[in-house]
């Protein structure tokens, strides 16, 4: 079908036959609510065809396409300096907006110097999950040896031992690898014990292929068995997208996914290496599909943030 719409769009794009979408918003800072100049934004339709616009100083983009496409949901990068890269689904109409925020990576707080009077303590910085849910976190991770590189593997367990510093004890974490078959490397277990948990992670060695399919079975059952009411359930699939057998799995993952949805247990997916069309195309479809997060971690620090973020997906009910 991609076959056919990419011939359309060619044949469509070259004769003029029709005016094209139109995708417009406003790009703004998260924390200061002022608007982003200079932000890059790309929406990837079909294999080599892309569309980007730079925001101008009201940050304003105006992208419009040579032709009109079918109407769906494609995906969306914005990148911008200084700020965290957001990766996404949107569903282009003949003409849209879609206003964002970004985070940035360099908001620094006031010093404030506090004095200590007698035997009064200084105030204590708040704990980063403060006020968040207690975690069931299930990371899924991707042990094929196609994640034996220096842009997948090294930077999947930085981004894990952050976590896992910053997590609480009374938080539940489980790790699986899958390759040719899953393991098992970590059962449920609270944070009591964070230097083995992190020498784990450590020791993650690689496999052949793998069959992604089975591991997210394991992982949803893994889930529900130490299911956590009005808690963060979540499954953390870590990988570089090469681990499917074809349609039919992906399919039947699909499934999976929306039963697991049926029992409030969530799906995110990272991606390390290099930003294909099946990562676009699919992956993030399964993620979106999981009311998860998507992102393509490509640096240490972006790693860093989106682990931490999924710790804080599910706020204390008041």
């Amino acid at each position: 079908m991609n076959f056919f719409y990419t011939l359309l769009f060619s044949f469509i794009s070259c004769f003029g036959f029709a005016e094209g979408m139109h995708i417009s918003g406003i790009i703004t800072d998260t924390e200061s609510q002022k608007k982003i100049e200079g932000a890059f934004v790309l929406i990837h339709f079909y294999n080599g065809f892309e569309f980007s616009d730079i925001t101008d100083s009201t940050g304003r983009y105006d992208i419009y396409t040579s032709a009109v496409v079918p109407e769906d949901y494609y995906t969306i990068q914005i990148d911008a300096k200084n700020y965290y890269q957001l990766n996404g689904f949107v569903h282009v109409t003949k003409n849209c907006v879609f206003n964002f925020n970004l985070k940035s990576k360099n908001q620094t707080q006031q010093v404030v110097s506090i004095p200590i009077i007698d035997a009064v303590k200084p105030t204590l910085p708040m704990p980063a999950l403060e006020g968040f849910a207690t975690n069931n976190l299930v990371f899924l991770i991707d042990a094929s040896s196609s994640m034996n590189m220096q842009e997948k593997m090294p930077l999947l367990k930085t981004a894990m031992k952050y976590l896992v510093n910053e997590l609480r004890t009374t938080d539940k974490i489980s790790i699986l690898t899958f390759s040719s078959s899953v393991k098992e490397i970590l059962p449920v277990t609270t944070l009591n014990d964070k230097q083995n948990i992190l020498s784990l992670i450590d020791n993650i060695s690689f496999g052949s292929s793998s069959q992604g399919g089975l591991a997210l079975q394991k992982a949803y059952n893994t889930a529900h068995d130490n299911f956590i009411k009005k808690g963060n359930n979540r499954i953390i699939l870590a990988t570089d997208g090469l681990f499917t057998s074809g349609e039919k799995d992906y399919k039947k993952m699909q499934q999976l996914i929306e039963t697991g949805l049926d029992k409030n247990i969530s799906l995110s997916i990272f991606c390390f290496g290099k930003n294909t069309e099946y990562v676009n195309t699919k992956l993030s479809k399964l993620a979106n599909l999981g009311k998860g997060n998507f992102a393509i971690i490509t640096d240490a620090e972006n790693g860093k943030h989106y682990m931490l973020e999924e710790a804080k997906a599910v706020k204390v009910e008041k």
